[in-house]
């Protein structure tokens, strides 16, 4: 198997994720549906337990990690031994989700995903806003600590 991008690896995920949940949807209700995936969400970050001690200097490369393939754009705002802080710009999951009909529940896959693993790094993460949800840009802003 080729070595995948995270976010080709995601495309494949998503392009069979996305028409499940649509006729799922369809079947139990948008909001039965969407209601179960937040709730996956603040089960797996209520179970994330810190695997490491918070290293705010390995950000800029798993930032990399998930831009691989230009998939992000974005601006580094902060960067010390206490914070982490970017705008990401230009969002290819967002314009993936939107080209597959999952954008109106794009941020409860992928987005809510951060938060859990901001966590599991030992780190907080705060983020008022997604280019998934239709904003100008993600606002992302770490902070060691739980």
């Amino acid at each position: 198997m080729p070595n995948l991008t995270q976010f080709e690896l995601r495309e494949v995920q998503m392009r069979y994720a996305v028409p499940l949940i649509q006729d799922l949807q369809a079947i139990l209700g948008e909001d039965v549906i969407n209601d179960a995936l937040k709730e996956r969400l603040t089960r797996k970050l209520e179970a994330a337990t810190p695997a490491v001690e918070a290293d705010m200097s390995r950000l800029a490369q798993g930032v990399e990690h998930f831009a691989a393939g230009d998939a992000l754009a974005y601006e580094i705002i902060a960067s010390d031994a206490d914070q982490f802080a970017m705008d990401v710009v230009d969002c290819k999951y967002a314009i993936m989700m939107d080209e597959l009909g999952g954008r109106s529940f794009g941020h409860l896959l992928l987005c809510g995903e951060d938060f859990a693993a901001a966590k599991q790094l030992g780190m907080t993460l705060e983020r008022t806003q997604t280019r998934m949800q239709g904003h100008s840009h993600c606002d992302f802003r770490y902070r060691k600590g739980r």
